[in-house]
């Protein structure tokens, strides 16, 4: 199982892949290109899965993370593929993803910054 810090760090790797996809894409190229729309729809319901499976502590500590719409997106995404309107996902990923980015590297120091220390030199009780 991972854990809520492994998930963030994941939930970064997809918004990184995201960004990259988008990267120098117009809206008209990228509503042209099945590969990039189905590529920015694969990572969004990586990011969902992340996101529904990140602890209800952590959560409730980052309320301005939107972690139901994250959630809610990957559903759509995931179910109603056939019926998913590009026009968000495009929207999403050049509103929406960058802030995120943000917020979820913070939350990564905070979780690094308060995760026990291991110190090597030290043995561990087992």
């Amino acid at each position: 199982m991972l854990t809520d810090l492994q998930r963030i760090e994941h939930m970064i790797e997809t918004a990184d892949l995201l960004l990259q996809f988008a990267a120098n894409l117009t809206e008209a190229e990228y509503a042209a290109s099945l590969e990039k729309q189905y590529a920015m729809k694969f990572a969004f319901v990586m990011l969902g899965e992340d996101a529904a499976r990140i602890s209800e502590e952590i959560q409730n500590k980052y309320p301005d993370i939107p972690w139901r719409e994250i959630k809610g997106l990957r559903n759509i995404v995931a179910h109603a593929y056939n019926k998913t309107d590009g026009e968000i996902i495009w929207d999403t990923v050049s509103r929406d993803i960058e802030p995120l980015r943000q917020q979820l590297l913070q939350i990564k120091s905070d979780l690094q910054s308060s995760a026990p220390s291991c110190d090597p030199e030290k043995p561990s009780a087992v």
